[in-house]
């Protein structure tokens, strides 16, 4: 409800883990997205409004939101963010709702299955380790290349060598 709004200073690991359960939302900064303190959230079922920008810092949210399964949590805007937040704020019945279908689909969600993450991980580098020798080599360069609005002609970050 109204006059709810709490910032939250340092605090130990722990701490910090245990005061998600006195959130009802987390409003994600639109500039630079809460990251683990994101995902720290859904875990504790607080579910996320986010809107996703144009960096990379400001997309995180919607990502999460898409590996739950809560796209719809994700603004398109600042006033879309507020209509989101304002919302949840005032229809407790519909948060108790979303957060109950967080917290029962978190065994099934994309987001949090490590098992399925180590998995494809390990695909990942048994690929690039058969690449490298395929090719005679070890591999000794990964080339990463943005294609992000507004980058400019900005040559892509030096490789790894």
């Amino acid at each position: 409800g109204g006059g709810r709004v709490r910032y939250a200073g340092h605090e130990q690991i722990w701490q910090h883990l245990h005061r998600h359960a006195l959130a009802d939302v987390f409003l994600d900064n639109m500039e630079y997205n809460g990251g683990t303190t994101g995902l720290d959230a859904l875990w504790a079922d607080v579910p996320i409004v986010s809107a996703p920008m144009e960096k990379f810092s400001a997309r995180y949210g919607a990502s999460f939101n898409a590996g739950a399964g809560l796209q719809m949590l994700t603004a398109r805007g600042w006033e879309d963010y507020a209509r989101l937040a304002s919302a949840l704020a005032n229809r407790p019945r519909e948060l108790g709702l979303i957060r109950g279908s967080l917290h029962s689909s978190k065994a099934s969600s994309p987001l949090f299955d490590t098992r399925r993450f180590a998995a494809s991980f390990g695909r990942l580098l048994s690929l690039l380790w058969d690449i490298s020798h395929s090719q005679g080599g070890v591999l000794r360069t990964l080339r990463f290349h943005t294609s992000i609005a507004g980058a400019g002609d900005a040559p892509p970050p030096a490789a790894w060598a």
